[in-house]
């Protein structure tokens, strides 16, 4: 029987194993990038989950306890990555089982919403997470660009600026489900680790940010890639617009990494370019009744609602809610319910990615005969959801 260890509690014990394994798993990075995340590993930051048969470790995953904005409220969150399992241990349920305990530790820490970039969207929606963010790539010539013009000014972020794009950020993603806050150590993994990205910030001629962007050049390919971008304004677009526009003598190809809800086409004269949409992370609601009360309902009033939740029984049942001036109070009892609902379609409507409506075309919710009239409860239209972080 397999044994599990939180093990950034042992640091000392543990530590060799940990980066042998994931040194094999991961060959894109290198044995000392695993030891220096494994020596700014804290308990209070992250749990580090082990399977054991033994004294040997079969697979790992990665905990982060992270926050996110869902419609304007802050929420505890668990970023699962890091999964790893021994060559020897695959394919017979050891990782899916670690995972399931890892659910619970969730859990027990407070968490709301766990999100994941999956390796496999099948695997993952087994265990009851479900895709819930898009991003889009588009790739235009450089000379598409170079009709704007530059107003307020650009910098590169610098240390004692470094404050103002973390507020600027913030000040952003409240209004936008599902996004990540950044505390210094989340900006050092984004920013200052990967020496050929390049960050500035936008301002005004009053001198506020308005805007930031962080983007790299691929010499061998002639790209000028734009990896974050946010922007307050079109003055900010046009500027950015601009800059990049100044970079034709090195470069031949732009490349703009960005949100569904981003408008950066509608601002060029001719938006014909090469647009990819790529599904990016999935969201699992990890519990039910802390995301019920954050979500905002369109009404007062009360009713059920049942929730199909395989793999955790604390989600898993019939919760009565009470609204009041849009925010509910959430009880669970045993009652006829007006709406049932699986936890995965769940998460995609609390976070705003699908609505009610596209889930009954897609025959993926079921009313009793007077549930219908709960659609209304619920927003009616899709929110901004983005996330502009990797796990």
């Amino acid at each position: 029987m397999m044994k599990y260890i939180k093990l950034n509690e042992d640091k000392s014990t543990y530590e060799q194993r940990f980066i042998d394994l994931m040194a094999y798993c991961f060959k894109m990075c290198e044995p000392e990038d695993f030891k220096r995340d494994w020596n700014l590993s804290t308990p209070e930051r992250e749990t580090v989950l082990g399977s054991f048969d033994g004294e040997t470790l079969a697979s790992c995953i990665t905990i982060s306890y992270r926050q996110i904005y869902i419609d304007n409220k802050c929420l505890k969150m668990a970023a699962l990555g890091g999964v790893t399992t021994a060559s020897t241990y695959r394919s017979g349920g050891i990782c899916s089982n670690l995972i399931k305990e890892g659910l619970k530790v969730m859990y027990e820490q407070g968490t709301v919403y766990s999100v994941l970039a999956p390796f496999s969207y099948e695997f993952y929606q087994k265990l009851g997470w479900k895709w819930c963010y898009n991003n889009i790539s588009y790739s235009f010539n450089m000379d598409s660009l170079k009709k704007f013009k530059s107003q307020g000014h650009i910098e590169y972020i610098a240390q004692d600026t470094q404050f103002e794009l973390n507020a600027y950020y913030e000040a952003c993603i409240q209004k936008i489900n599902g996004s990540c806050i950044r505390d210094d150590y989340h900006w050092d993994r984004c920013i200052s680790r990967r020496l050929d990205h390049y960050t500035i910030l936008y301002r005004n001629h009053e001198g506020q940010v308005e805007g930031y962007m962080i983007y790299k050049m691929t010499h061998a390919t002639l790209t000028f890639e734009v990896v974050e971008m946010q922007y307050s304004n079109m003055v900010a677009l046009r500027s950015f617009f601009n800059y990049i526009s100044s970079h034709s003598a090195q470069v031949t190809t732009v490349q703009i990494n960005a949100k569904e809800h981003d408008v950066i086409l509608d601002v060029m004269s001719n938006p014909r370019c090469q647009a990819t949409i790529q599904s990016y992370m999935m969201v699992r609601v990890i519990d039910v009744q802390k995301a019920l009360e954050a979500y905002h309902f369109n009404q007062d009033g009360s009713f059920n609602i049942e929730v199909k939740d395989d793999q955790c029984e604390w989600n898993n049942g019939c919760f009565t809610l009470t609204i009041e001036r849009g925010q509910a109070s959430v009880r669970k009892v045993p009652v006829k319910t007006d709406l049932t609902i699986d936890i995965r379609e769940l998460a995609q409507v609390l976070i705003g990615f699908r609505t009610l409506e596209d889930l009954e075309q897609l025959e993926r919710v079921t009313w009793n005969q007077s549930g219908e009239q709960v659609r209304n409860y619920f927003k009616g239209q899709r929110n901004k959801v983005a996330l502009y972080d990797y796990f």
